[in-house]
């Protein structure tokens, strides 16, 4: 039990909380080429999960399918999720695949150049691409969590920490 606890612990230690880092100015098109740019995504009002995937990733996929699970559940009925892939033009059918075959229930992008992928990892001061990767952004578009990688034990329990730090300031 003490080493579940001290692995648990561990994790929510690497889930690196920001004092609200303002997200860089972007512009990237879901399955239908609808832009969302920063502007459009913060004036929504809400929490939002932003993911960083490829379909080539084993782990993000694991990723996808929690989100799938956890997505209709009532602590996460004001929480927008989205997801960017970052395939490279042409692997983007392959990402929509998975997604259509996933039941992907939400919004899916692309940053085929990595342009906002790599934004995000310079003002969050990563040093690894490694992914997926997984900002929060408060009710006001402030990136106030990053996390890179994927740990389902704990990936729900995580989120809604976030949330209650979020919705108690």
């Amino acid at each position: 039990m003490r080493i579940l606890t001290a692995i648990f612990l561990l994790f929510v230690l690497s889930m690196q909380a920001q004092e609200g880092i303002e997200l860089p100015e972007f512009s990237i098109k879901n399955l239908k080429g609808k832009t969302v740019t920063k502007d459009s995504l913060t004036s929504i009002g809400k929490i939002t999960v932003l993911n960083f995937w490829a379909s080539w990733c084993a782990p993000c996929k694991e990723e996808m399918r929690e989100i799938s699970r956890i997505k209709s559940e009532i602590e996460f009925e004001n929480v927008v999720f989205l997801s960017v892939s970052i395939d490279k033009a042409e692997a983007v059918v392959n990402a929509k695949e998975w997604f259509k075959m996933n039941k992907c229930l939400w919004n899916l992008y692309f940053d085929t150049k990595q342009d906002l992928f790599n934004k995000v990892l310079n003002i969050t001061e990563n040093t690894s691409s490694a992914i997926p990767v997984t900002i929060v952004l408060d009710k006001s578009g402030q990136i106030v969590s990053f996390n890179s990688g994927f740990k389902q034990e704990t990936y729900k329990e995580e989120l809604l920490q976030i949330i209650k730090q979020i919705e108690n300031n």
